[in-house]
């Protein structure tokens, strides 16, 4: 009989395999291929490449921090290592997501001789901190795009809402006054039972969550190199934006867009792979040319660069990690 963890695991793997193919097609179903296809071939491999050494350069940025968060724990860990074991880990979440956190502390258990339990906590805690710097850039861009926030808060979300539920206008006075109690009545039965609200919470994701983020925060102030890891955290960040602009600068539809619009358009992308999707498939496509149409784009463009900047960065993580699983088989071998 199988498990109800099982089962959910299941079930949740082939929801959210669903919605990145739902949204792909949202995406690419009206499209001109012709249109796109001419937009791909406006290439410039300069930049791309360029793109890639600095989407590399975040990836041994990760490793290097990788190491010093193991450093408390009491192990010392060869940076090539971890290296390995992360590239392998990103390879292993374009098969199933979320997969690569266990994969790669799996792979360093082995080169390293690490407990894997041990080595979990340390990934739990990194993304704690993905999570805590995605908000600092998030409140950091809005503040530098605020127009074009408020642009996008007004076209894409404000206007589709108000034109789907304009019929809230045609409901009585006596209709929002029973809305106003059930809410009113809602807000008295939190407040009553607070407490138990709380305790079931801290039991539930949402508690694991927030605590994996407390934690995070707290297992930095047990760092030898507290101040050397969050400067590596900012350091990887600011290389993806760095990828994103070389990235944009590669296609003519997105060559104008300036430092703050990368900015802009890496926090945007970054919200594509919170979904566990496979890799950001169809989340990250969506939300970038959505990202991308505020600055007049088209949407076949749009989705090009979509198309372009995943593609190319997905392709290296892969061939990376396949040739991380080959080096590590071949040190197997000759160590035999």
């Amino acid at each position: 009989m199988v498990k109800k963890s099982t089962l959910f695991n299941i079930l949740q793997y082939l929801f959210f395999s669903g919605l990145g193919i739902l949204l792909l097609y949202l995406a690419f179903r009206s499209i001109d291929y012709q249109s796109l296809l001419n937009s791909l071939l406006t290439t410039r491999f300069d930049y791309l490449l360029i793109s890639l050494a600095f989407g590399l350069l975040g990836m041994l940025g990760r490793s290097y921090r990788w190491v010093l968060m193991i450093e408390p724990l009491g192990y010392r860990v060869h940076f090539i290592s971890a290296y390995h074991a992360l590239m392998i880990g990103y390879t292993a979440n374009y098969a199933f997501p979320r997969i690569g956190e266990i994969t790669r502390c799996g792979v360093l258990n082995r080169t390293e001789k690490i407990p894997a339990d041990a080595l979990i906590g340390t990934v739990i805690a990194e993304r704690a901190w993905d999570v805590i710097m995605l908000g600092i850039l998030t409140v950091t861009v809005i503040l530098f795009k605020l127009k074009t926030f408020g642009k996008f808060f007004h076209e894409k979300i404000a206007i589709p809402l108000s034109e789907k539920f304009h019929w809230l206008v045609s409901i009585p006075l006596y209709g929002w006054l029973l809305v106003i109690i059930l809410v009113v009545s809602a807000i008295l039965l939190v407040l009553m039972y607070r407490h138990a609200i709380k305790e079931y919470l801290l039991r539930g994701k949402i508690g694991q969550f927030s605590y994996g983020i407390y934690q995070g925060i707290k297992s930095v102030l047990k760092l030898k190199r507290g101040l050397q890891f969050i400067g590596v955290t900012f350091f990887i960040w600011l290389v993806y934006i760095l990828m994103t602009f070389f990235a944009l600068k590669a296609m003519t539809p997105t060559h104008s867009l300036n430092f703050i619009d990368a900015f802009f358009i890496m926090v945007v992308g970054s919200y594509g792979f919170v979904v566990p999707v496979q890799g950001g498939i169809g989340t990250y496509h969506a939300i970038v040319a959505l990202g991308l149409s505020l600055y007049a784009v088209s949407w076949n463009d749009a989705l090009a660069y979509a198309l372009l900047s995943h593609g190319s960065q997905a392709i290296s993580i892969i061939l990376l990690g396949l040739l991380s699983m080959l080096t590590l088989a071949l040190r197997k071998k000759t160590t035999r």
